[in-house]
């Protein structure tokens, strides 16, 4: 099994949602610093709004040039003008999670889930920054509730696997959840293989 350091590296890639409430694009969203693309995660949408379409690309743009005050500025000016708007919010948490600052992030995703109680993005990088704080038992309720707006979230099985796996010493769960991820993922997933062998060897089964 890996180390839990390089499992547990925060996100270092930005993930830029485009418009309504519960979108994002298929990138990882992964509590284990792998960038890999996931074509199974939420779908993107396209915005009602090409005007926040536009500027949303504009900051993805600038994250990329590691100018993140600027975009971290941007945002605000779109939180401001797009009040009932999720995505600037979750990519102001997801910029927060990458400078190491979760109780900002946890403050950005509580704001979109006030918005929109459902997005299941949301609720799984919510899991994200509470967990970097220490917050188990807290992560462990975000990362569900992530699965029960989509049970087939990838991503958040991936995550709660994690977090039962590492902090939360129950192995069965997280077995369980590792097992769903890779199922659901439809091709195997070496790393995740690996650690299912190692807990199926710890567990007895």
């Amino acid at each position: 099994m890996q180390s839990i350091n390089s499992r547990l590296t925060v996100l270092g890639l930005i993930l830029l949602t485009v418009g309504c409430s519960s979108m994002t694009t298929p990138q990882q969203q992964s509590d284990d610093g792998n960038t890999a693309t996931v074509a199974t995660a939420p779908p993107a949408s396209e915005s009602k709004d090409p005007k926040l379409t536009k500027a949303l690309q504009s900051i993805h743009r600038l994250y990329k040039k590691n100018r993140l005050k600027q975009a971290k500025d941007e945002l605000q000016v779109l939180i401001k003008e797009h009040p009932q708007q999720t995505a600037p919010h979750i990519d102001l948490g997801i910029i927060q999670l990458d400078e190491a600052t979760p109780q900002a992030a946890e403050q950005s995703f509580h704001a979109a889930l006030a918005i929109d109680g459902q997005s299941s993005t949301a609720h799984n990088l919510l899991g994200v920054a509470l967990r970097m704080q220490g917050k188990f038992k807290q992560a462990e309720q975000a990362y569900q509730a992530a699965l029960k707006h989509q049970p087939d979230y990838l991503l958040a099985h991936r995550n709660l696997g994690i977090l039962y796996d590492l902090y939360l010493a129950k192995p069965e769960q997280a077995l369980q959840h590792y097992q769903q991820y890779q199922t659901m993922l439809g091709s195997k997933d070496k790393e995740i293989e690996n650690w299912i062998i190692d807990l199926q060897r710890r567990v007895g089964k």
